[in-house]
């Protein structure tokens, strides 16, 4: 009988404008005159080439479903699956590909949109090697279609359920994709509206008083009392009063110990206003048959503005001053509304430019790419005011300290400046390619080199007092990696062992401020049946602080909301932030085991599970939340009063001797269509095998605008979840101090420890032009302790699920709406939802209390928002 057998061709290099690659069939006959069917797939121009299978597959249809509006939201879509384990708390953003090559810089293909792709990969951490990256990172590879055009116009509006702010996005993108060139112009616009404290009913903490909008009167008199007078008038001794409409003893005496309103919530910002505004260009070039240049910039820039409260003062009055009505000196204590409140402005200004260049010597690939980033912020900080001129005016008696308009010609102190120029300079050549063939397949090597520059420029104004530092970094590296095939399934003797191939890496950078440091690596994969791959790799590597760790400007931010564990109270204080000159080299050991098996008896269907072990040592750290334990280990880090109350935090970064870490992820990708699926028009492409989401493999180009006969796309559905269980999580702070154990009530993060369960979700279905998707994240309760004397408390953290929905529908595929209205040809509306269950972290004491500085409107000011999109492609 007939016999089928399939052989895959090697991906030549994609290039805009190359044609798809077909599925031709041609048949032989045997000298049985049995006919045998070999059939010759030829894998889709642009895919990575590699014998590692992708963990997900999105084929047009699946982008179309997802209902994503760019690359960047897209890679969002598919976040569960493209978001790797390894590392302390999990690998970093994905290895960008596109067409199967390296970018300079994920920018050259951001504001692509959706439209102009043709299928997306996802592989694991291992094939990153083969592009000189670390095994640490999954690799997303994006593939184009070959001749595309668009304009497209998309307006945000977004506003949460409680009001409060608005943000509104207007953006426009122009994309060309011929033959020969490409060429994407993106422009964007932001303004986002602040969240006051008010707006979010914010309780003031007690350490807003003895302070006023219309100011309390404190005694200096034995016990605080503030004038024998006034308490033999009010029956009490009084040692607060709030200052009356008529500054008189019998006005005072109304408002015995009872202090007036302390609450400026609404000169207190959650979330500051915001404008931004950015541009970015792509332009591509064929320059040969396996040849292109690309060419990217992009320019941004932000301005942000908080309030931080209101100028306040504590004003001595003495006795002889002609407007007070006590027989002894008192203080004044209260805020002043003018002329204006305290404030923040932060301006970000960013450029930056990228080159890529890719091409085939012989059969080696070679990329060279090179990436430069320019960053400026300046942040101008006003502190307080300047009370020279009011105190000496109380104390000659010239100035009524009672007086309502007092302080409206109020001067302010110079303001706390900060300014920051940071540039990045990143060159890149790798070359890679065929060393030799052995039984079971190619030896394959890539060489990476590098050069990076990094400089920080920065000065610091605090309170007249000017600091400046200036740091660089050279940066010489190189790598290499080798995979070396072992086995091949259903070759020689030992070929019912299944694919069996190793890698191993080496590597090193050379920095001028921390000498040299190596990275290593090794791994194998084993696949013994189709549909079953089984890996197992560990690496090694030294990573130095990053240069804005070490070197930006040191800013303090008054009036901070804080939880203090030793007292049990929250305070406002000043929090500084900045760089730390003297953090350490970091190094680190991963262990990862995973398995993925994609069952032929469910179409479809993709699982996987991982085991990740991790081991650094002198790991850099932001400033962890101030436990018992941490207070110990950082004492010069904290300031506290003659009564031991928290004024001040240093929470610029730190070295940790040691974490350990071991968690196990598993989880699951699975697609399909729904109903029965119409025939393919001519041109639509060949269906392939498929995994995940993708459900179909590599195909051919499609029709007239990747559409189906009958109008649209298919309906499908499909869901991804994920399951990560923590086993360790520990820190050593320093030799000789307590380990932190972060699964049982140590704590480093301000939302208490490490949950041992996490979960990330994502899904959707799509019918006739409707969409419908959801993500979620959940976390598990996690607590931290206190220390355990009189007036501290253990804090409880709750569990979250937060859940967000997107419901889109494009127009086209609406009937005949857009034959009665034209210009909603190409148009989709959106309806998003974030955080559909309102749920957020709540945060308890031992008395079932919470916390002032842990009320929602500081951990979760939006809460439930609405957005509104509207989208055009012309």
């Amino acid at each position: 009988m007939p016999s089928v057998a399939y052989a895959a061709d090697e991906a030549a290099t994609e290039v805009p404008g190359d044609e798809a690659a077909s599925v031709e069939a041609e048949s032989v006959e045997d000298d049985s005159s049995t006919p045998d069917i070999i059939v010759t797939a030829t894998r889709i121009r642009g895919a990575v080439d590699t014998d590692a299978p992708p963990i997900d597959e999105l084929s047009e249809d699946d982008i179309t479903a997802i209902g994503a509006s760019s690359i960047t939201d897209l890679l969002a879509a598919v976040a569960p699956q493209a978001g790797s384990g390894r590392g302390r708390g999990g690998g970093g953003p994905p290895v960008i590909l596109l067409n199967g090559q390296r970018v300079s810089s994920f920018r050259e293909l951001r504001d692509l949109p959706p439209e102009a792709i043709r299928q997306v990969q996802i592989f694991p951490e291992e094939v990153a090697l083969k592009y000189g990256f670390r095994p640490d990172q999954r690799v997303v590879n994006f593939i184009l279609k070959d001749d595309f055009a668009s304009f497209n116009v998309e307006h945000d509006f977004e506003m949460p359920e409680k009001g409060g702010f608005t943000t509104k996005e207007f953006e426009a993108t122009f994309t060309r994709i011929g033959k020969d060139n490409r060429l994407n112009i993106d422009t964007e616009f932001e303004s986002s509206s602040r969240i006051t404290e008010d707006e979010r009913s914010i309780l003031p903490s007690s350490a807003s008083a003895p302070y006023a909008l219309a100011g309390n009167v404190t005694g200096s008199g034995i016990g605080g009392e503030i004038d024998p007078a006034l308490s033999a008038i009010a029956g009490q001794i009084v040692t607060i009063a709030g200052v009356p409409s008529s500054p008189t003893l019998a006005g005072f005496a109304a408002n015995a110990n009872n202090a007036a309103n302390g609450d400026i919530g609404s000169y207190r910002t959650l979330q500051p206003s915001s404008q931004r505004f950015s541009t970015n260009a792509t332009w591509s070039k064929l320059l040969g048959p396996q040849t292109n240049l690309s060419i990217n910039g992009r320019f941004e820039v932000q301005d942000q503005h908080s309030l931080l409260g209101l100028p306040f003062a504590s004003l001595a009055v003495p006795a002889s001053n002609p407007y007070s009505p006590f027989a002894t000196d008192v203080t004044l204590n209260r805020y002043f509304t003018e002329p204006r409140p305290l404030t923040r402005d932060v301006k970000t200004h960013t450029a930056q430019g990228g080159v890529s260049f890719n091409t085939l010597l012989a059969d080696w690939r070679l990329a060279l790419t090179g990436d430069y980033t320019l960053v400026d912020t300046e942040t101008v900080t006003q502190t307080n005011g300047d009370y020279t001129d009011l105190r000496a005016g109380i104390a000659a008696g010239t100035i009524n300290p009672f007086a309502a308009d007092l302080g409206t010609s109020l001067l302010f102190t110079a303001p706390d400046t900060a300014d920051s120029t940071t540039g990045t300079l990143s060159l890149r050549s790798t070359f890679s390619g065929t060393l030799f063939e052995m039984p079971a397949g190619e030896v394959q090597m890539t060489i990476r080199n590098g050069y990076d520059r990094q400089t920080i420029d920065s000065t610091a104004s605090r309170r007249g007092v000017v600091t400046s530092v200036g740091l660089n970094r050279d940066n010489i590296n190189s790598a290499f990696n080798v995979e070396l095939p072992l086995l091949e399934r259903g070759v020689g003797a030992l070929g019912g062992i299944g694919d069996l191939s190793i890698n191993g890496n080496m590597g090193f950078s050379d920095l001028s401020d921390f000498g040299t440091l190596i990275e290593y690596g090794a791994g194998l994969r084993w696949s013994p049946i189709e549909g079953v791959t089984v890996s197992a790799s560990i690496i090694g590597d030294e990573n130095a602080p990053g240069l804005g760790q070490l070197g930006n400007p040191t800013i303090v931010t008054p009036n901070v909301a804080y939880y203090d564990f030793v007292r049990g109270e929250s305070r406002f204080i000043d929090v500084v932030s900045g760089g730390n000159p003297a953090l350490l080299a970091e190094s680190r050991k991963d262990l990862k085991i995973g398995l993925d098996w994609s069952p032929k008896f469910v179409e479809g269907l993709s699982l996987q599970f991982e085991y990740f072990k991790n081991k650094s040592k002198d790991t850099t750290a932001s400033f962890p939340l101030l436990t018992p334990e941490i207070e110990t280990a950082f004492p010069g880090r904290v300031t506290r009063d003659a009564n031991g109350e928290l004024i001040r935090l240093d929470q610029r970064p730190v070295n940790f001797a040691e974490e350990r870490s071991e968690r196990i992820r598993w989880g699951f990708n699975m697609s399909g269509p729904i109903g029965k699926q119409q025939q393919r028009g001519p041109g639509a492409g060949t269906p392939g095998g498929g995994r995940g989401p993708g459900a179909g493999g590599p195909g051919g180009g499609r029709g007239p605008m990747g559409m189906m006969p009958g109008g649209g796309p298919p309906s499908r559905w499909q869901m991804a979840l994920y399951h990560t269980y923590r086993l360790k999580d520990e820190i050593l702070i320093a030799p000789g101090v307590p380990v932190l154990d972060l699964l049982d009530g140590s704590a480093t993060s301000s939302l208490g420890g490490s949950p041992q369960h996490e979960l990330t979700l994502n899904g959707g279905v799509f019918h006739k032009g409707m969409g419908l998707r959801f993500e979620g994240t959940y976390r598990g309760a996690t607590r931290a302790d206190g220390s355990g004397l009189p007036g501290s408390s253990d804090l409880y953290f709750s569990d979250q699920f937060s859940l967000n929905s997107f419901l889109f529908i494009s127009l086209d595929q609406r009937g005949d709406l857009t034959k009665k209205v034209p210009f909603l040809k190409g148009s989709r509306i959106a309806f998003r939802v974030q955080n559909v269950l309102n749920d957020y972290i709540k945060v308890r004491d031992n008395n079932g209390a919470t916390p002032l500085s842990y009320q929602r409107g500081f951990l979760d000011p939006e809460g439930r928002v609405f957005e509104l999109s509207f989208r055009k492609r012309f």
